[in-house]
This record gives C-alpha cells, structure tokens and sequence, in this order.
C-alpha cells in the first residue's frame, strides 16, 4: 500500500510540475536537503545542526561540520524523496551549493549530489550560495522582478548588489573587513563576560533584546567614529574593535559605570548608521551619476542580521526616502537553506544555463569548491566617493527611532568649512 501511494503522489505531482528540483546546502554547518517545484511548492525540505557541539567547542569547528554532513545527508535525502513522493530517477535535476563556505563542508555535499546525479542520470546544477540568498524571494514573493537590488548581512557577508537575473549580478558594495554578525557577537560575547545576562539567547540576538531597554539617549552613550571606506562598501572589523577596545578601557578604569543596554543600543546604531549609510551611497551614486543604470525600485533584504528589527526599520526608513520598496525574505530563507538551492536550480534549468552538467558522462568525479567568490562582477568604482559633487549626505541621526529621514547637500559642508 505505501509503495503504491507514493507511485499515486509521484504521477499526481507530474501532472502538476513541469520541473522538480532537489537541492542540497552544506556550506557550513546546516545540513539542508529539500525538494522543489517550478510551481514554488515546496514538497519536502530537512536541516539538521549539532548546536550542542559548537557551543562545547565555542564556535563552528568545520571537521565537525563536514563529518555532520556526511554522516547526515544520506538519510535527509531519503526522507526527502519518501516524503515527496518522488523517486530519485525521476527528479528532473540535483541542485547543490559550490561556493562559498567552508571548502571541507561544501565537499560533502557536492560529494552527495554528484553520487546521486550521476546513479540517477541527472542534471548536475552547481549553485551559488549568495545568488541563492537573493534569488529565494522569487519563491515568496510574486512581486519581484529581476533587475532587483539585494542587501545581505549576515555573519559571513554584508553586500550591496543588483541582480539582473539568476546568474547574472553586479556588486556595488561589500564589506572589505569582517561582516555585521560577526561585528555584533564578539562585541556581545565581551559584554558577556562582563556581566550581561542572555538567558540562553544568543548573544548576537540578545543585543538587540538588551537594547530595547535602553534609556531614550542611550544609543548616543557610546559613540565610535564611523569607518571611512570608499564608496558602497564596509569595514565591520573596525567597529569592532572599536567597541572591544572602549569595553577593555571602561572594564580597566570604572567598570561600575558601564551600562549594558544603552552600550548595546550603541553598538547596534552604529552598524545601522553604517550600513544604511552605505546604501545611501548606493542609491543617490547611481541616481545622480549612472543615468543609464538607475538603480532598481526594489530592494530585497536578506540574511540573520536583517532579522534584527532596529536595522530593519532603519533601512526601510531610508528606502522610502528613496522610493524604493524594500522586499525582506522570511526567517526560513535568511538561514542557510536547500529550498533557495533547489529553486535557484530550477530557475538555471528553465534558462538552459551554461553552468549545468546536463549529461552524466559529462559531470566530474569532483568540483572544485571555493571559500571565496564573489556574486558578480565588480562594479564598486562606478559608486562615486561622498565628495562627489550635487550630491546629498544622509543625515545619520535621523534613522533613529520615528524621526524623517534627512539629507544635507555636500556643498552645504563644503560653504561651513570656508566659513
């Protein structure tokens, strides 16, 4: 009987779905495994993380990570193809990330689609894990459409770029040091050890908790110069040690007078006033100077940090300013996902892409996976610097709270300081 309910939901789901797609993502430390349509259904879907090992180890070990992998993903994607009903031959492609990541846990997965692409005569589609990231919203929201610009901030990454279609990006801004995550939880697990209680909360989670608490100038308390970096892009690193270096002068002379949440709503304010300076930059560059590459009236938001809600609202603020809609994809597909994966594939299949290997004579004993890779061209220089003339300076302060966003024309400085 259960075999012949599955034939039954196999041939029911072929009557419904030109393409079915299995992704695989195994770029860290998430095993992920998910089956997909071209109609956006999404018939099965598995992750798995050991929490408990990183928090032993403090912090992701990538051997262990690679071992989960393998260990792992045998089994996710039999529960994948048992619970979608869908036979592994009949699968119209094997979907799996190759860049970036962790080189040892990327292998696993590659390993894992290249076995089962090549058992199964299928297509081999290799995928990028931050196009993935921006294209997943094509799987919620039916109101996109390519060209859309992308913010993603996570603790790996924080870019600016424009997605012209699945494959096809141009990268304006990113940050050349560190990223926002990693920027909020070291400074978080310093705090830590100097008395900030998170209840089981992740630290980077938790600052944004402490911060609510903050007295209505507390977000002023702790002031650290803005990075000076040219253009769209950001130095996370240099917030960062920032912040550490105040915490070990304040822990060092009057340890008593630190106040946690005001600390914390300082912290979180300047990784907003620099992140949402930097889209501004962005924004009002490509507006005033690219006439023939406007930028997109779109914006699709993305990654862990972006779940923060204060930088959120900030952005979203100065998108409007801006008149663009901001587009944010659900916590589901801001974590490392293989719906994202198994739908970027099928979009690469509907547009034959060069990048598949469609026979399985043709696919490689092995792919070559990468740490780095950028998600498409650099097109940083064609943002002009903040000493750009006619153009406006996003009034920082003003992203704060219910306050309108304003701007200040840069000849108004430049008058001040002939004065």
């Amino acid at each position: 009987m259960k075999c012949l309910r599955i034939l039954n939901n196999y041939h029911l789901h072929r009557r419904k779905y030109s393409r079915i797609v299995l992704g695989i993502e195994t770029s860290c430390d998430d095993t992920a495994v998910a089956i997909v349509t071209d109609s956006k259904k999404i018939l099965a879907a598995r992750r798995y993380t050991e929490r408990a090992i990183q928090r032993q180890q403090g912090g992701i070990n990538p051997s262990v990570c690679a071992l989960q992998h393998r260990q792992n993903l045998p089994h996710l994607i039999a529960e994948c193809l048992e619970e979608s009903g869908v036979k592994a031959h009949d699968l119209d492609g094997v979907a799996v990330t190759v860049t970036p990541g962790l080189v040892i846990a990327l292998k696993e997965g590659i390993s894992a689609a290249i076995k089962l692409a090549k058992e199964h005569s299928l297509p081999l589609i290799p995928v990028h894990h931050m196009r993935a990231h921006a294209v997943s919203i094509l799987l919620v929201d039916d109101q996109i459409r390519f060209p859309f610009s992308t913010l993603l901030l996570s603790g790996g990454h924080a870019l600016i770029a424009v997605a012209n279609g699945q494959e096809d990006f141009k990268l304006y801004g990113q940050s050349v040091s560190g990223s926002p995550g990693e920027c909020i939880d070291k400074v978080a697990r310093k705090l830590g050890d100097l008395g900030a209680e998170f209840h089981g909360v992740h630290p980077g989670a938790a600052v944004e908790v402490l911060a609510s608490r903050a007295s209505p100038d507390g977000h002023l308390q702790y002031p650290v110069f803005l990075p000076s970096v040219s253009g769209a892009n950001m130095n996370f690193d240099q917030i960062k040690g920032s912040y550490l270096n105040l915490l070990y002068r304040i822990a060092k002379d009057r340890p008593s007078e630190l106040n946690i949440p005001n600390f914390c709503a300082s912290l979180q304010d300047t990784v907003t006033r620099h992140i949402a300076s930097k889209l501004h930059v962005f924004y009002e560059s490509l507006a005033q100077h690219n006439s023939q590459n406007a930028p997109p009236t779109q914006l699709v938001i993305g990654g862990g940090v972006a779940a923060n809600n204060y930088i959120f609202r900030a952005i979203s603020k100065l998108c409007a300013a801006h008149s663009v809609s901001v587009h944010p994809l659900p916590a589901s597909l801001c974590t490392d996902n293989a719906e994202m994966v198994a739908y970027t594939g099928l979009l690469m299949l509907a547009n034959r892409s060069k990048s598949i290997w469609w026979r399985p004579t043709d696919i490689p004993d092995t792919i070559y996976a990468h740490a780095r890779s950028a998600i498409g061209s650099n097109c940083s220089s064609e943002i002009v610097g903040e000493s750009g003339r006619g153009r406006r300076k996003l009034v920082t302060s003003s992203l704060h709270g219910d306050q309108r966003i304003r701007f200040r024309n840069f000849d108004d400085f430049k008058k001040r300081a002939n004065e």
